[in-house]
């Protein structure tokens, strides 16, 4: 391990010079923050629930578990008036949803980031390699132009390697919150229909 780390690890670490700390802390905080998200979102999602099982979980809120249950329960406390209901359910999804967009939002900041950090290394080795070229002396000049391309790829690789992932992680994202925003719906609308046959008359109590 020590062996691979001398001969392969450390010299395309050195080669990438200065930018390669801010890219592997780039790396991690993408990383945290889209698994942190997506596990997040999956506890709220689960397995999508038929008509059924929701109806079931709206009658009886106890047969739900985690966050479901506190949402149909607290959905609920507002029957038999409909327009509480329903903004209780919007209240509900400005604490879940909205919580999800502003972690999206910081992720994405972070995946474009990436890329663009690598190209500022590549800028920075083009510049190195031109000095390179202004010096003219010799074993020196070679070296330095060496230096600066192995910069300018490896920074631009490197920041390409944490950016795709990252944008795989953000769909990943997408698709999960737009699962939890149509069983959010699914349960709002059941929950609805209960106070629509409490037999009690919505206008009245407005």
């Amino acid at each position: 391990m020590s062996e691979f780390f001398q001969e392969s690890f450390l010299p395309i670490w050195n080669a990438g010079g200065h930018l390669m700390y801010p890219l592997v802390a780039l790396a991690l905080l993408i990383f945290y923050t889209g698994v942190e998200i997506i596990v997040y979102l999956n506890e709220l999602k689960g397995k999508q629930p038929t008509d059924g099982a929701i109806e079931d979980w709206v009658d009886d809120p106890a047969h739900a578990s985690g966050e479901i249950r506190s949402m149909i329960e607290y959905g609920k406390s507002a029957l038999p008036i409909q327009r509480d209901v329903l903004n209780r359910f919007s209240e509900i999804r400005n604490e879940h949803l909205s919580r999800v967009d502003r972690r999206r939002t910081m992720l994405a900041v972070f995946v474009g980031a990436a890329p663009l950090t690598g190209l500022l290394g590549t800028v920075i080795g083009m510049l190195s390699t031109f000095k390179g070229l202004a010096l003219s002396t010799g074993g020196q000049t070679v070296n330095m132009i060496a230096d600066g391309i192995s910069e300018a790829l490896i920074t631009t690789q490197l920041g390409l390697v944490i950016a795709i992932p990252g944008y795989v992680m953000l769909m990943l994202i997408e698709k999960r919150q737009n699962a939890v925003d149509t069983l959010i719906t699914r349960i709002e609308a059941c929950v609805a229909r209960k106070a629509r046959g409490a037999n009690l008359p919505t206008a009245a109590t407005n």
